[in-house]
């Protein structure tokens, strides 16, 4: 769905692993089909949203918890190994909270090695998840360089989408929805914009809205208003660095968040950004190329950061936000994850 698993695994041939997609996620059982041919058998769980996916009934929600955690349970008893990944506090799109964290707590439960993307998020987790410290890997989210096409200008990316050079331009990309709000996005853009009139700024905004009535209303106002540009479709990934590149600075000021591929991925392109202020977010974005914002900042407090961030962004290279996550190389991560992956499942490493 998006290149963050294959950065994470593409140094995992080196040590071991033959990593394979499962396209039909309620049939890991035949994973077992090749356990002739290997040592061990993994399975690893990102984003388990799909479980009760389009799920009205809550009966039924929790009778599909059940049966999935005891699929799990046939294919450990079976020498099984399981992963989890912690990508969210809980699955942005919930239907049925009590079943989502009774999943979450049982995937939990039964994972061999649960890997976070930072040391903090075994705490922000707690109120939702408890987590064995004992299961936990920690390995960043790697950078996102050189996983897009990124082939045009800044100038040939404002001219595409008739931006003017002097424009002060903060983006947001990805799927919009209401989880990442929107209308407090628009309402602190529209306090900048109120308040000051020395320069021009727009707010560029990209990607598929959901069906929540707060995510079609925030789509109606940006049409209808001048000083926004949105495209309210899903991005190719070869057209992102047309947004990417014409933007200043990238916004993730998100409502509910534990980590933020957008974040890296604005960084990537050399942006600083707007993020909100959580322990997971400050220990994984650099201080001198990243803001942060109050989960509970009102319209005026958010154009005041708004305003500090384009002072960021023309203050700062684009050289200087890659330097700041030069850490975060894909190839070095994933060596680190799997050199840890196979100390925590106790298997030998080569």
């Amino acid at each position: 769905m998006n290149p963050y698993q294959a950065l994470l695994y593409r140094s995992f041939g080196d040590h071991g692993f033959a990593v394979a997609p499962l396209l039909k996620s309620f049939e890991f059982r035949d994973l077992l089909l090749h356990k002739s041919r290997t040592s061990s058998i993994t399975l690893h769980l990102h984003w388990v949203n799909w479980v009760l996916a389009g799920e009205a009934n809550a009966q039924r929600a929790a009778s599909k918890v059940q049966g999935i955690l005891g699929r799990i349970d046939q294919f450990k008893a079976k020498g099984g190994h399981l992963v989890w990944t912690a990508h969210n506090v809980y699955p942005h799109d919930a239907a049925h909270l009590d079943a989502e964290l009774a999943l979450q707590q049982g995937i939990a439960d039964r994972s061999d090695a649960i890997h976070t993307m930072a040391a903090s998020t075994t705490e922000a987790l707690s109120e939702y998840t408890n987590i064995d410290s004992d299961k936990v890997v920690v390995a960043p989210h790697p950078h996102y360089r050189g996983a897009y096409e990124d082939v045009t200008s800044r100038a040939e990316a404002r001219s595409v989408l008739g931006i003017d050079n002097d424009e002060t331009v903060f983006l947001v990309f990805g799927a919009l929805k209401e989880y990442k709000g929107l209308q407090r996005t628009l309402a602190g853009f529209r306090s900048l914009v109120d308040r000051d009139s020395t320069r021009r700024y727009r707010l560029l905004v990209a990607g598929a809205p959901d069906a929540h009535p707060a995510v079609q209303r925030f789509v109606e106002d940006a049409l209808l208003d001048e000083r926004v540009l949105i495209e309210p479709t899903k991005i190719p990934g070869s057209k992102a660095q047309y947004f990417l590149r014409a933007a200043d600075a990238g916004l993730v000021t998100y409502t509910r968040s534990l980590n933020s591929g957008a974040a890296l991925l604005y960084q990537s392109f050399g942006l600083p950004v707007l993020a909100t202020d959580t322990s997971v977010l400050r220990s994984t974005l650099p201080a001198e190329t990243s803001l942060f914002l109050n989960a509970d900042a009102m319209q005026d407090e958010y154009g005041r950061q708004l305003e500090a961030l384009g002072d960021m962004a023309r203050k700062t290279s684009q050289s200087r936000v890659l330097e700041a996550i030069a850490h975060l190389d894909p190839a070095r991560i994933s060596t680190d994850f799997a050199y840890n992956l196979r100390q925590q499942l106790g298997l030998r490493q080569l």
